[in-house]
């Protein structure tokens, strides 16, 4: 079975035509047969593509020479499946859906290589921040790190509000999956008056690539955004599979549920989505399939622009 070659990275800065950017990566992906997706806007890009090592080296080449973007913490890992069944490019105003008045490009927290990060969440007087949502903090995190219980990041801005407004002089050192969304968090912080506002360079991902085992703080598996579904502390696909009607982890013990249909609904979902969900699930199931018995791979492109 071939290896399917894994890139995650991103970019936080000023593009000027972020719909043409996204048309020129489209146009990449598709003559190589790269899938997965790519976010392109304003404030700059995020991906995790998956596809033949040499096309993935080729297209970072294409974005850091002809583009001129900055790529940051490339992370490369291996699955032994097609992590992506379609390319999807996504056009929009922001990298993620935070409101306030905060400009990432201008205004960031503090990186932190993974060697630093040690000896800073081990200071009893740091406050270690998870800023991911509530099931990829269930998987794994740092020990007694701060856990917001999120469903979504658009209410990071009312828990910060509720839970850590008299803590602006308190050293903050947040972290996420891959750094992005600490990007986004530590600029919106640092916006409402926080002084000391740290990030993890890299996110988990670089932590668990860099760091000897000897030395690795995390505690668990990291959710992914990928059919991989988790890694663990080798970058490896991890135990855990997902529900593809509400997109949450399940372990093995969860697959049991009498509420668990494979490609439709689990223990989490079955009771909250309809009939009608249920119904459009099973069928989307079923072409995927039927498309796996015959060998084809889902290459259907998915491009969002916003017309704002």
């Amino acid at each position: 079975m071939t290896d399917n070659h894994v890139i995650t990275f991103y970019s936080i800065e000023q593009i000027e035509d972020h719909k043409k950017l996204g048309r020129v990566v489209e146009r990449f992906c598709v003559k190589n047969k790269i899938v997965g997706t790519f976010f392109s806007t304003p404030q700059g890009v995020n991906t995790t593509l998956s596809g033949p090592k040499q096309s993935l080296i080729d297209l970072v080449f294409l974005l850091e020479s002809k583009s001129r973007l900055k790529l940051k913490d490339q992370t490369w890992s291996i699955s032994s499946s097609v992590p992506f069944k379609r390319l999807k490019i996504k056009c929009r105003d922001k990298l993620l859906p935070l409101k306030g008045n905060f400009d990432p490009v201008l205004l960031r927290g503090t990186h932190l290589e993974p060697s630093e990060w040690n000896k800073l969440i081990l200071d009893p007087e740091t406050v270690v921040l998870d800023v991911r949502n509530d099931y990829e903090t269930k998987i794994g995190s740092f020990k007694n790190s701060t856990i917001p219980n999120m469903k979504n990041f658009t209410d990071f801005p009312s828990f910060v509000d509720s839970n850590l407004s008299n803590l602006k002089d308190k050293k903050i050192a947040m972290f996420c999956t891959g750094g992005i969304r600490c990007e986004i968090a530590s600029s919106f912080m640092m916006e409402e008056g926080f002084g000391q506002v740290y990030q993890l360079d890299g996110g988990v991902l670089g932590y668990l690539k860099e760091v000897e085992q000897e030395e690795n703080l995390w505690e668990g598996e990291c959710f992914v955004f990928d059919e991989r579904v988790t890694v663990n502390e080798n970058l490896e696909r991890g135990e855990y599979f997902q529900c593809f009607g509400c997109r949450r982890p399940l372990s093995k013990i969860d697959l049991q549920s009498k509420h668990y249909i494979k490609g439709v609904s689990c223990h989490l979902c079955y009771l909250s989505s309809s009939n009608e969900d249920k119904e459009r699930f099973a069928q989307r199931q079923k072409q995927i399939d039927l498309a796996e018995e015959r060998g084809h791979e889902h290459m259907g492109m998915n491009a969002k622009q916003n017309k704002q």
